[in-house]
């Protein structure tokens, strides 16, 4: 059977942060159409667990609106108009940080909520860190922590945190043998 539905019909609804678009679509197997509605957030984004000399995660703190609470965050940010993903994951590391990481292997990608945005993460794992430059955008106030990794695995296993994408690479890095 094939699975396949074609948009037929494309239009924004709203324009602002994340556009919202609604396709109608079209199912190959038998024909039937229905409007579908979701967020246009194409150029994805970056996130990067990083560890310092003493095996500590460099995360950061910030208040996040939708969820009305300050969460636990891997430094992270959206990839700019053909931005290369590593390039943006040292960006962002270092604008939200004030540091630089010198060695960076990507641990894949993940789409957090298929039928809501094809919404892509990129993940990278850095060691190697240096001091560097803070620049913070308009919108953004948060508090750099340092986590020992052993904590942060332990935290994340017994499901203390929400961030998908933080959960994933601790994981991802942890299964790897990329943690102590």
């Amino acid at each position: 059977m094939d699975l396949i539905w074609d948009a037929v019909a494309s239009r924004v609804v709203w324009r602002g942060r994340f556009p919202v678009v609604v396709d109608r679509l079209r199912a190959r197997a038998d024909g039937r159409e229905f409007d579908y509605t979701y967020l246009d957030v194409s150029r994805g984004a970056v996130l990067l667990l990083a560890l310092d000399e003493e095996h500590r995660a460099i995360c950061v703190r910030q208040y996040r609106h939708p969820v009305g609470d300050v969460m636990v965050e891997l430094p992270a940010g959206h990839l700019e108009m053909d931005e290369n993903p590593e390039a943006c994951a040292r960006r962002e590391f270092e604008e939200e940080t004030g540091l630089k990481v010198q060695n960076v292997l990507s641990l894949g990608s993940f789409v957090p909520v298929p039928s809501l945005s094809g919404f892509r993460m990129h993940m990278f794992f850095g060691t190697e860190i240096s001091v560097g430059s803070m620049g913070l955008d308009d919108m953004e106030i948060l508090e750099v922590v340092r986590v020992p990794i052993e904590e942060l695995r332990k935290q994340v296993i017994e499901g203390q945190h929400e961030n998908v994408g933080l959960m994933s690479a601790v994981l991802l890095a942890d299964q790897r043998g990329l943690l102590p």
